[in-house]
């Protein structure tokens, strides 16, 4: 999910130059030195609990496409959302490839006052991680500068939001975590103590949960091909 504020803040240019430097829990997974298989990069930041970062990992493992890129979970409060997957984009990298890419994770379930993404089921977070993550490998062709675009049109256009949305469950399921994204609409649109206008909104951008059942493997435009 793309933040709005944090979109239109990149097309006007004015937030390009904010460095980011991650300040705790760097993880490179380098135990593999063969040189078919780039070194990933992964930053927690503020993140203590073992089972988030345990979820995150899993979906990381399983992205190949993200293994080159430095992929940071940053977990603050976060208004409107529970996540997003962004960007990191400056004005000395403007024009080249996106390499690095931030994820902000809430504290709290958006909308609720005591649900706590700490305690979401393992399979709920999993799922939850596997589609903002989808989100990062749906990025992955454009460059910084075509990503002001992507941001302009998924905040303008509600077709382009759909079609991004089910873009990120379509390379989720595709990398196997087909239950998981299945598990994760149900929490949300069954949950008594979520407000009727975050349902509304997962109702109309995201895939249904009758079509991630049924929906059988194809080519995502952007996505690499798995082995599954």
């Amino acid at each position: 999910m793309l933040n709005k504020v944090y979109m239109l803040a990149i097309a006007s240019i004015t937030a390009l130059s904010v460095p980011h430097t991650p300040i705790q829990h760097s993880i490179s997974t380098d135990n593999d030195t063969s040189e078919t298989k780039p070194e990933m990069i992964v930053h927690f930041e503020n993140v203590e609990n073992q089972k988030i970062k345990d979820s995150f990992m899993e979906v990381m493992e399983r992205y190949e496409a993200l293994h080159n890129s430095e992929v940071t979970l940053v977990q603050g409060p976060i208004k409107s959302s529970t996540m997003q997957a962004q960007p990191v984009v400056k004005l000395s990298n403007l024009f080249g490839e996106t390499k690095k890419y931030r994820v902000k994770l809430a504290i709290l379930v958006r909308d609720s006052k005591d649900i706590k993404v700490a305690d979401l089921p393992a399979d709920v977070l999993t799922g939850w991680f596997a589609h903002e993550l989808g989100h990062l490998v749906d990025y992955r062709p454009h460059s910084n500068f075509q990503m002001i675009f992507y941001g302009l049109k998924y905040v303008f256009s509600n077709k382009f939001k759909t079609n991004a949305e089910h873009a990120a469950d379509y390379v989720a399921i595709r990398h196997g975590f087909r239950d998981e994204i299945i598990a994760t609409k149900r929490f949300i649109l069954e949950h008594d103590l979520l407000d009727e206008t975050y349902k509304e909104k997962i109702r109309r951008y995201y895939m249904p949960i009758e079509e991630a059942e049924v929906w059988e493997h194809k080519h995502v435009p952007g996505a690499p091909e798995p082995e599954l």
